[in-house]
């Protein structure tokens, strides 16, 4: 069995403006990087904004004032989410829209935290996938303080109280208010991403099912795409695949936790070479079990990973016959047989995977996800199989007690983000997993609270 350590998820920035503007791959934005954008005179925009101080912090103002900044900063958060998102760096001086002195601010927790209320006091709906990091240097210059603002699926935010509400949005460097006919077309927009997002996920589980196709049983199948569009950058390399895949099986380790009762992992049993050398697809990479295979008959023996350029993730695994007959205790019907446990670890796996590969392409923001069971023969019926009885692990596969047969399983869905704790998508994978299950009158899946 192997051992492995805890995968350590990096909560970082990993594209903005300024990787942009240095010519830099997705990575851990840096108060180094910082200093090279301030060196190099990067001009503000309509995704970059440079900041002084935390106005609402100086003693002398009267307490209106204050506030008024508080909902400034807000309103330069709504402005960003409403448009293409972007950020906001205090600590730095600027000139005529270019910074031209790293100042600092102080960057503790307590310093930090009161920004995310000020967005949530004065927006709505909330801006999720909010990233407020500290920049520390390594030679003791001033500390800085970085805001993410995600472009967000939910725009558009409204800003204000009561009667005092409004819509911003980024034109340049500046920000201006929406009229009624643009709100109107923000709402359609909104709308109509939604319905995009939905046929997105449908149609990479209809490629799953077509790579199925033929295949005898059910599989386990799990699509999710990130909602804003990614960094315009060259797809990713072979390496970053194999590496994304490394990563989320740890991941999903951790997101199992310390639950003894979970089944090995799922992926994980795919050969190293089909790994390590994923085969180029339409605009994405493809693992399969039979990697050197070239015959055009062929077809996925019993998994498929597809990691898309652009964030996207499909994962299909096929349930039935990853245990031997002989382990399921004989039932006196006919079924095609599905182990519940087996279906947890493949769900967990995929968002662990998805996670990791949006954030891999520079995304933080929103990730759409769809669980189906995908069976040949619509006739058979669906019974759920478990090797777990009164709580302890028995040596026989049988059908968990007071469970019903499902002839056609409904897809499920869930949203999450990219940047959220191994808590977060935890939570978002047991969703998955439950609604799965619960169509057999499973009362829960085996992925921890």
């Amino acid at each position: 069995m192997t051992i492995r350590v805890n995968y350590c998820w990096p909560m970082a920035i990993m594209w903005s403006r300024i990787h942009a503007e240095l010519g830099l791959s997705p990575a851990p934005l840096t108060h180094a990087m910082v200093a090279q954008a301030v060196d190099q005179r990067v001009v503000e925009s309509e995704d970059l904004d440079w900041k002084l101080d935390f106005a609402w912090k100086k003693e002398n103002l009267p307490a209106e004032v204050k506030e008024k900044k508080k909902w400034e900063f807000a309103k330069d958060v709504t402005s960003m989410a409403n448009t293409r998102g972007g950020l906001i760096v205090f600590g730095v001086r600027e000139d005529n829209e270019r910074p031209v002195e790293l100042t600092g601010v102080p960057n503790g927790e307590r310093d930090r935290q009161p920004l995310r209320a000020f967005v949530n006091k004065y927006v709505r709906p909330l801006v999720g996938g909010l990233l407020i990091e500290a920049l520390d240097s390594e030679d003791g210059s001033p500390g800085l303080v970085a805001v993410f603002v995600p472009p967000s699926p939910d725009a558009p935010h409204v800003i204000g109280e009561r009667n005092e509400l409004g819509v911003p949005y980024r034109y340049g460097s500046d920000t201006n208010w929406m009229s009624e006919s643009e709100l109107e077309r923000a709402y359609r927009d909104r709308f109509a991403r939604r319905a995009d997002d939905r046929a997105a996920l449908t149609a990479l589980i209809d490629g799953l099912i077509h790579e199925t196709k033929g295949g005898w049983g059910v599989w386990v199948a799990v699509a999710a795409c990130p909602v804003a569009s990614l960094p315009m950058l060259p797809g990713p390399q072979r390496a970053a695949a194999t590496k994304a895949m490394d990563d989320a099986m740890r991941l999903a380790v951790d997101i199992f936790g310390s639950a003894r009762d979970r089944h090995h992992p799922m992926l994980d049993q795919i050969a190293r070479e089909a790994v390590n050398n994923p085969r180029t697809g339409l605009r994405r990479w493809v693992i399969r079990p039979n990697h050197y295979s070239t015959d055009p008959t062929d077809q996925p023996a019993w998994a498929l990973v597809e990691l898309h350029h652009d964030g996207s993730v499909a994962v299909a695994m096929r349930l039935t016959g990853v245990i031997r007959r002989d382990e399921i205790a004989s039932m006196d019907f006919d079924a095609t047989w599905v182990p519940v446990r087996f279906v947890d670890a493949v769900v967990a796996e995929a968002v662990a995977l998805s996670s990791v590969h949006v954030r891999g392409l520079g995304g933080v923001g929103t990730i759409l996800a769809r669980a189906a069971l995908l069976k040949e023969n619509s006739s058979t019926p669906l019974v759920a199989i478990d090797n777990q009885l009164h709580g302890r692990m028995n040596s026989m596969f049988r059908q968990v007690p007071g469970t019903r047969a499902v002839r056609e399983p409904v897809a499920v869905e869930t949203a999450f983000s990219a940047a959220d704790d191994v808590v977060a998508l935890r939570g978002a994978a047991r969703q998955l997993a439950d609604d799965l299950v619960h169509q057999f009158g499973v009362p829960s899946s085996s992925i921890p609270d």
